[in-house]
């Protein structure tokens, strides 16, 4: 997966836009099991298969993952004024 896609489709969640499954969330977070040596990675990517809605707990894994990777930055807004640290991502970017 390029920068280019990463930012696209984290983009893409934020605003809620479709996303493919099979197409675009399956192959990235196979490809950062891979990528990190994961144990267990075909068991855990079969269960996700069989289970879609779990790719959601690993999906913040992955996204920091990314970032990190190829450098993406993000804006965030604060959501709460009374609470520290309450913030949401608001953009992606190189």
């Amino acid at each position: 997966m390029s920068k280019e896609e990463c930012i696209e489709l984290f983009n893409n969640m934020i605003r809620g836009a479709p996303i493919s499954f099979q197409d675009k969330l399956l192959p990235m977070v196979s490809e950062f099991l891979t990528e990190n040596n994961i144990e267990n990675s075909e068991k855990m990517i079969n269960l996700i298969v069989q289970n879609p809605q779990l790719i959601q707990q690993t999906l913040p894994e992955v996204i920091d993952y990314y970032c990190r990777k190829f450098c993406i930055l993000s804006l965030k807004q604060k959501v709460n004024e009374s609470l520290l640290n309450n913030f949401k991502t608001i953009l992606y970017y190189e």
